[in-house]
């Protein structure tokens, strides 16, 4: 008897793709359109119905604008109107993605559920785990790092071995070639015209005030034009001369912007809260960490773990963290860890 899977489907084509191997590989394939965000009936949906009719599998659609305007939207608006920075992916995969993914193959008895991230599942024993996909320039480990681990022993990545160009050439086999050539969004699902001009709309005026630019040494460069408008490791648009000039820190109490001539710190501590604790994370062992999607991970030293923190130590010189990103950690390939940032504990003299 085949097994039942469901697929999320955006009308792309690594999803179709997965669709597709999934198929190949004998299993009974359903697939989901999530209305998130934007009218109804967009050229997503429609692109992803005419793909499931291509692949003659029954296509589901299911409303979920409530939910994630709950779940993500509000929360990364919030967020960034406290100077943090939220990756609203990292927020959007387990609160409300995979959620419903889950809670429609179970109100259509469906055992399995998939997606097109590059990502892969490792079995551990009786446990699974998360670890990054073989094509490391797309790799979405990192995004999916909150997904609770029962739930990684009921889900499928069928991409997670494969390259891009891989992906393409599978899916020119089967699939129509619009979507075989279809051109990868580089924008915040939400927000195609870019993310600052859709908080610029919901983050009210008095959390924009200007304020201070101030240097290492307590000197007053310039004027910023509301925190919430820049990021940790922010290079362009500071207005400054005698650069480059990085930001390297906010203060929000008395609404002054940080800046440095250098983008790299001195070894210090980053606390992080909610954090995921994998039993592979372990007290004293070093990991290489990573703070952004697709940045160069960095060694860190776990030295505190609790229910609602995680502490480390930055063993060598380090990018830049902004309070509100997520810390992953990685043993070789897979995640053994991670937590939302909280604070960056660096030797530069002003922020402490």
């Amino acid at each position: 008897m085949e097994k039942k899977i469901l697929v999320g489907m955006s009308g792309g084509v690594d999803s179709a793709a997965t669709a597709l191997l999934l198929k190949r590989d004998g299993y009974d394939v359903y697939g989901l359109y999530l209305h998130l965000s934007g009218p109804e009936n967009s050229l997503a949906q429609q692109q992803a119905c005419e793909l499931a009719q291509k692949l003659h599998i029954p296509f589901i659609t299911l409303d979920g604008r409530d939910i994630f305007t709950q779940r993500v939207l509000s929360l990364v608006v919030s967020e960034y109107a406290r100077g943090l920075t939220p990756n609203p992916c990292i927020l959007c995969n387990p609160a409300v993605k995979f959620r419903l993914l889950f809670k429609v193959a179970e109100e259509k008895n469906i055992p399995l559920v998939a997606t097109g991230h590059y990502a892969r599942i490792l079995s551990n024993n009786d446990d699974f785990v998360l670890a990054r996909g073989r094509d490391i320039k797309k790799d979405q480990s990192y995004m999916l790092y909150r997904l609770p681990m029962e739930w990684l022993r009921s889900i499928r990545f069928p991409l997670g071995n494969m390259t891009k160009a891989d992906v393409r050439e599978i899916a020119s086999s089967k699939l129509p070639l619009w979507v075989v050539k279809k051109e990868e969004s580089q924008d915040v699902c939400f927000a195609p015209q870019g993310l600052m001009l859709f908080l610029r709309k919901y983050i009210r005026e008095e959390t924009s005030l200007p304020g201070s630019i101030v240097d290492g040494d307590g000197h007053v460069l310039g004027k910023h034009q509301g925190l919430w408008r820049y990021t940790i490791g922010q290079r362009k648009g500071l207005g400054l001369s005698g650069g480059p000039w990085f930001v390297v820190g906010k203060n929000l109490a008395h609404n002054i912007l940080y800046v440095s001539n250098t983008r790299e710190h001195h070894p210090g501590f980053v606390q992080c809260v909610h954090p995921v604790i994998s039993p592979l994370l372990k007290l004293g062992e070093v990991y290489m960490a990573q703070h952004r999607y697709r940045t160069t991970p960095f060694p860190v030293k776990v030295v505190s773990i609790g229910e609602d923190s995680l502490r480390v130590q930055v063993v060598s010189e380090s990018p830049m963290v902004a309070p509100g990103q997520s810390l992953v950690l990685y043993n070789r390939d897979v995640v053994c860890g991670g937590g939302i940032i909280i604070s960056s504990e660096e030797v530069f003299p002003c922020l402490t």
